[in-house]
């Protein structure tokens, strides 16, 4: 009982340790803003959230009236139950207009006994609108007037309305050989001489498919705008329809550029990465699956255009690669593509290995110049295969016979207490029992060898028949059976038993000293489908049958170097 108590007890220390460091992370309070770039008039939200754990009602906001004035603020909190775990947080949106242009700071804010974290703010100019007397403005912007084939152009389309608008509608963005991917869109506030406008950015990501010259076509705005009635319970009713259009624009596309390497795939981006999950890694063990994940990232390009990553990896390796995943990732002003690429990797022989290092050329649109995004060489050690396997059959222990028992020459002399009469054994005739006993073991023992190989002339030999313990008849009754584990795991004890006399065989090489490569891409099929990232559905019977079909060549490879039958391979 005590010791029950005590187990309990460190249990409950130890879940205490790690959920008060959890406790400390959820109970910290978070700032945000909806954008870090705003002009002088704007409305920007900061949003203040938390776990419910702090009352974020009774946060102090003074601080932030240095540099801002606050305009409004209101708060929301929401409660989860998920398998009966409650999950609670709260919300404090907070609506403020910088005092001044520059780069401001908001500071951070006392929440309970948390802190926010200070967030920097740069502030433009006041928006002039483009007339004095409209009360709506449609434009179309974009970001530079030429771009390279496949590289990232931006284009921002800005509705600033002054008054209220119903159905409103912007014609879809169609452009002749280029794609079009479509950003995060944002509304906010602005006030343009002292007048409150609600603006609608719709943000787009252009590639050109072509050189030459790409043109934006003219976009079209309509909404119809809502009066209000004449009286306090009057109902709203709809006025003018209003339209609006964008004039065309006009991009050069450039070619490739005369320098860029022609055995190279074309790659344009403003940041390309790469990464590798070996980064710790420094050692592995012989024939065990080492899976290599790398990961190349381009920002300002799609993830389709990413070209695939080269390793060059050294012909000493058995090498399982996966298929790509391919993924795009949006910002507010950015697309991102991402390829990552899995492959495992198998040495077979201990020792040091060498990655060499990987390169990825592209073209920096920010630097306009030739770049290389660079995965450094990597060393690995290989260690001595680690047997781990307890569930091998032991080897048969040597039979050893006991040393008969030590016989005394003389008699024992048994000596009657006083007064007793003493008995003398006679030495002669006891002898001569001994040895008729022993005369009569050794008859048995003779007339038992006799009879055991008269049965075995009889009898067939059973070495030669497969045995359903041996591993090569457990490998194909798992193959039959589609269990590519258990297949794997009882071709690798055959390896075992058949290295002790052919030093140096792999698993790999099985197939290569019986000369069938029928039986090694059956094997490297097997490999595959357990060493992908990603284990795939295996089908056993063509790997069963050509076991069966070299059953006598593995029988002679296990002989080699032998004495005696194959006890190993096929034992009784």
């Amino acid at each position: 009982m005590t010791k029950r108590f005590g187990n309990a007890t460190r249990l409950w220390v130890i879940s205490l340790c790690f959920l008060l460091p959890s406790a400390w992370i959820h109970a910290a309070v978070e700032a945000r803003l909806d954008r870090s770039q705003l002009a002088l008039g704007d409305i920007v939200t900061l949003t203040i959230s938390s776990d419910g754990s702090n009352d974020l009602k009774q946060i102090d906001l003074t601080p932030l009236e240095q540099n801002f004035e606050v305009l409004g603020q209101s708060s929301s909190s929401n409660m989860q139950i998920i398998n009966g775990s409650m999950s609670r947080s709260v919300t404090l949106r907070v609506d403020i207009t910088p005092k001044r242009q520059g780069t401001l700071e908001i500071p951070a804010l006392q929440a309970g006994s948390d802190l926010t974290q200070a967030i920097s703010i740069k502030v433009g100019p006041p928006v002039v609108a483009a007339s004095g007397d409209s009360t709506l403005n449609f434009r179309a912007e974009v970001n530079r007037n030429a771009v390279y084939v496949q590289g990232q152009l931006h284009l921002t389309v800005t509705i600033e309305r002054a008054v209220n608008l119903d159905d409103l509608n912007v014609s879809e963005l169609k452009i002749e050989n280029a794609y079009v991917h479509t950003l995060e869109q944002q509304t906010f506030q602005r006030t343009i001489a002292g007048k409150p406008w609600i603006i609608h950015e719709l943000r787009y990501a252009i590639f050109p498919e072509r050189s030459g010259t790409l043109t934006v076509p003219s976009l079209r705005l309509s909404g119809r705008e809502i009066l209000g009635g004449g009286g306090l319970f009057s109902r709203s009713r709809s006025g003018r329809l209003l339209t609006r259009n964008t004039e065309p624009l006009t991009i050069e596309v450039k070619p490739i550029p005369y320098n860029y390497p022609k055995d190279e795939p074309w790659l344009v981006a403003e940041q390309v990465t790469l990464s590798d999950s070996l980064d710790t890694v420094t050692e592995i063990a012989a024939g065990q699956a080492l899976t290599r994940t790398i990961k190349l990232s381009g920002l300002g390009v799609q993830g389709v255009q990413l070209p695939p990553v080269m390793q060059n990896l050294p012909n000493t390796l058995k090498i399982y690669p996966d298929q790509a995943v391919i993924r795009d990732q949006e910002s507010r002003d950015n697309l991102q593509g991402e390829r990552i690429e899995s492959t495992a990797i198998i040495a077979s022989t201990p020792g040091t290995i060498s990655l060499p290092e990987v390169r990825v050329i592209f073209w920096n649109s920010k630097t306009n110049a030739l770049d290389v995004a660079v995965l450094p060489k990597r060393t690995l050690t290989v260690l001595p295969r680690a047997d781990q396997d307890t569930s091998l059959e032991r080897p048969r222990d040597a039979f050893v016979m006991a040393p008969p028992p030590t016989r005394d020459d003389t008699l024992t002399e048994t000596f009657a207490s006083e007064g007793a009469t003493q008995t003398t054994l006679d030495s002669s005739n006891l002898w001569q029992w001994v040895s008729a006993v022993l005369a009569c073991l050794w008859l048995i023992t003779l007339v038992w060898a006799l009879m055991g190989r008269t049965q075995a002339r009889k009898t067939p030999e059973k070495t030669n028949q497969p045995s359903s313990n041996s591993p090569l008849q457990k490998a194909i009754n798992a193959a039959r059976n589609n269990d590519a584990g258990a297949c794997l795991l009882q071709l690798h004890r055959l390896v075992r038993e058949i290295s002790t006399h052919q030093t140096g065989l792999t698993l790999n090489g099985l197939s290569k000293a019986i000369d069938s490569p029928e039986l090694e891409q059956a094997i490297h099929v097997l490999l595959q489908s357990q060493y992908s990232a990603h284990p795939r559905e295996w089908r056993g019977n063509q790997l069963a049958q050509l076991l069966r079909d070299k059953r006598k060549d593995l029988q002679a490879l296990h002989g080699q170097g032998q004495k005696k039958d194959p006890l190993s391979l096929y034992p009784a």
